[in-house]
């Protein structure tokens, strides 16, 4: 059982969206599983679609925490490199965060919504190196 049932957040442009999910999603394991013009979902195989993203309703800078449970270090570390390909902003590079628990191994980012996206996962026994970045709240991009 998974702690995450399901989320659907607005967004204005879902075709943005679409494409940068379906990378991250795959990257994960999932697929998109549900379409429509307004509405799209995504799921890991056999499970039923936990992760929507709908037209906004009401247009404008929202920011939501949306943590998704990975495999191992290796997908965090591919979301990772995926974003920063693209240009994206990384909030907090993958590493261990001890605060939360001792294997609590995540990357935070910033997707084309504004959402902070963290990709997390249980850290291997072989222990990846401990960042020695001070931990700093994220704060909300700033309008132009």
């Amino acid at each position: 059982m998974t702690l995450l049932d399901h989320v659907v957040l607005q967004v204005d442009d879902l075709n943005a969206i679409g494409d940068w999910y379906d990378q991250v999603v795959s990257l994960a394991g999932g697929a998109r599983t549900f379409d429509t013009p307004t509405l799209i979902g995504y799921a890991l195989p056999g499970q039923p679609a936990q992760l929507f993203f709908s037209l906004a309703t009401d247009p404008g800078g929202r920011q939501t925490h949306l943590a998704l449970r990975v495999e191992d270090e290796t997908t965090v570390r591919r979301v990772h490199e995926f974003a920063t390909a693209l240009g994206g902003e990384i909030l907090h590079g993958p590493r261990l965060w001890p605060e939360y628990a001792p294997d609590y191994y995540a990357v935070f980012i910033r997707d084309p919504a504004g959402n902070n996206l963290e990709l997390k996962c249980q850290a291997s026994t072989a222990r990846p190196t401990l960042s020695t970045q001070p931990i700093t709240p994220a704060r909300p991009s700033q309008p132009n």
